[in-house]
């Protein structure tokens, strides 16, 4: 017996019109003319100016009294702050998991600032076997590894300072040659980790395994949790401009992303180091 296809649902067009009108407006990105909303929706002005007033009446838009340009309104805000307060971003974090182990043909996981310090909460093992003593609970020091340099270079310092002296102090005598010498040293590595967007790990916590691990952001700007790969050195590209540097650094602008980040991408970001940012 054949299958007949099955038919799309039928919708209401007028709907469909006006929620175009919307996401042309978030595409615009600023306050906007109507021609120009006009041109970007490809409709007539007349048409269009009908659906604004009906978005102006229920405050999904908003217009100007002194230049008539219209903007997202106060509804239009209350919807996305629902959305997002929504949005899991341990959920979403590990829908990449492994998709991006299959990318980079290492093993990955996403950590979250805990009472301990940076812990991770899950993680997509490489299809080879490493000796890594990594698993979900794992906490990472923050002056010692790729994962806690990231949080140490995108928390508060006002939060991060008293951890950063406690390791940098228990770190003196070392005889690990990347440990950072001073605090001068250690402020050094995570201006690079700010300007990069992107913390590296060659043999600092375990030998022979590099690591690097991306900053992601949530709607507010601040840090949600951290993404990283890592692996043995041997076959672990660890260039900044490696596919895994790469594939990382783009997972984790996605992520960003779909947690309502709306900032410039990772290696663009400033640091939130003030107390209470």
């Amino acid at each position: 017996m054949t299958q007949q296809p099955i038919k799309p649902r039928q919708g209401i067009n007028s709907i469909d019109v006006g929620l175009k009108v919307l996401m042309e407006l978030v595409s615009l990105g600023r306050p906007a003319a109507l021609r120009e909303i006009a041109e970007a929706a490809e409709m007539h002005p007349a048409k269009l100016h009908r659906y604004l007033v009906s978005f102006v009446r229920g405050g999904f838009v908003q217009q100007n009294v002194h230049d008539g340009r219209y903007d997202l309104g106060p509804q239009a805000l209350t919807f996305s702050l629902g959305c997002l307060a929504r949005l899991d971003a341990i959920r979403v974090g590990s829908q990449v998991l492994e998709s991006l182990m299959e990318e980079t043909r290492e093993s990955v996981f996403i950590a979250v600032w805990g009472d301990a310090g940076p812990t991770v909460v899950d993680w997509q093992p490489a299809r080879r076997a490493i000796a890594a003593s990594t698993h979900t609970g794992t906490v990472f020091p923050l002056v010692m590894s790729s994962t806690g340099r990231v949080f140490a270079a995108y928390m508060p310092a006002s939060i991060m300072d008293p951890y950063l002296s406690q390791e940098l102090q228990d770190l003196r005598g070392s005889t690990n040659p990347r440990a950072p010498a001073d605090r001068a040293e250690l402020d050094g590595l995570l201006a690079e980790v700010r300007r990069r967007g992107l913390a590296r790990g060659l043999s600092i916590r375990i030998p022979g395994i590099n690591s690097f691990s991306a900053p992601v952001f949530d709607y507010r700007g601040k840090l949600a949790f951290a993404l990283t790969a890592f692996g043995y050195e041997q076959s672990f590209d660890s260039g900044w401009q490696s596919p895994i540097a790469s594939s990382l650094r783009a997972a984790a602008v996605r992520l960003s992303r779909q947690l309502g980040h709306t900032g410039p991408e990772q290696g663009q970001v400033e640091a939130r180091s003030q107390a209470g940012d």
